[in-house]
């Protein structure tokens, strides 16, 4: 019998690396005395890096937090909303700002005024442009010497019912295989 061997064949998988930069990157965000009406802006800015080998599908998410209630002082008793929670998240909406690269909307906060405490919501990509968003290997979103812009308002209709109310949400962003 005769036997002979194949070179060494080896298999390696590919990384996806997300990096968050920008002039908003780890820093903390606190609002005291917000009112119906308030609006920050959009003055948060990020710019996400795919520091990986594999190209990767962006996901940005808007996560809740905390919902405190805190006090129901006088005139908040006076309307008829008296949950154990805050009521804050009945009326925020996001802002999201492409517009320094071509796109933007606003995002109302769909689904989280009843979600439990650390549920995602998917902010639709749409939003920015394009039903999916892929970050290439080595690549960034969005393009060099812009940010994605994030801020938030309080509807003008929100009534007495926020009166102390605290509302506590971050972003999340994660990058998928393509």
């Amino acid at each position: 019998s005769d036997s002979e061997q194949s070179a060494t064949a080896t298999v390696t998988a590919g990384t996806l690396n997300l990096e968050v930069g920008g002039s908003a990157a780890g820093t903390d965000y606190s609002v005291s005395n917000a009112y119906p009406g308030y609006d920050t802006g959009t003055a948060h800015g990020y710019v996400l890096t795919n520091s990986g080998t594999l190209p990767g599908v962006l996901h940005v998410y808007l996560v809740k937090d905390s919902d405190l209630e805190n006090s129901l002082v006088e005139p908040e008793t006076d309307v008829p909303d008296l949950s154990s929670s805050g009521e804050i998240d009945n009326y925020l909406s996001i802002n999201v700002d492409g517009n320094s690269f071509g796109y933007g909307g606003t995002v109302p906060w769909i689904g989280l005024e009843t979600a439990a405490i650390g549920t995602r919501v998917e902010i639709p990509s749409m939003i920015w442009g394009s039903p999916t968003i892929t970050i290439p290997a080595g690549g960034q979103y969005p393009a060099p010497g812009f940010e994605l812009w994030f801020g938030w308002k309080i509807s003008p209709d929100a009534d007495n019912g926020i009166m102390s109310d605290t509302l506590g949400f971050h972003l999340e962003f994660t990058l998928a295989q393509a």
